[in-house]
């Protein structure tokens, strides 16, 4: 049988979003059920998705007034639906990119400022050092 179809759990393959970390014990019970709650790298992802749009349609805008103040005019003939297509992707990759940053960020957060660890035994919420 080839090694991609031999049985194995799927909590031994890694997926990406998980990360190996070290256990943290709850410093009030010892207990080793610990969530990490995130918070700040969820809101950081939320708000950088939002400015990230925002701000390519901000600039999506600009550059299609400066463009038409200098007199480009492109080869083929521009219609809406090319404007429209055009500032839907810019602003999914704007998003994607704020999302990122804004990840990046709140996980900075977290891990320095906030009480991430939160255990489940006890509920007692505590920061790793």
């Amino acid at each position: 049988m080839p090694e991609f179809l031999s049985p194995m759990s799927f909590s031994s393959m890694g997926h990406g979003s998980e990360r190996p970390h070290q256990t943290i014990p709850c410093p009030q019970c010892g207990s080793l059920h610990i969530h990490d709650k995130n918070n700040g790298k969820r809101l950081g992802s939320a708000l950088g998705i939002c400015a990230g749009a925002i701000q390519s349609l901000s600039n999506m805008s600009k550059g299609a007034c400066l463009g038409a103040a200098a007199g480009f005019h492109m080869a083929t003939p521009v219609n809406p639906l090319n404007r429209i297509t055009t500032a839907v992707l810019g602003a999914m990759v704007g998003a994607t990119l704020g999302c990122a940053a804004g990840a990046a960020l709140g996980q900075v957060i977290d891990q320095t400022l906030l009480n991430n660890h939160r255990c489940l035994c006890c509920g007692y919420s505590f920061q790793s050092l």
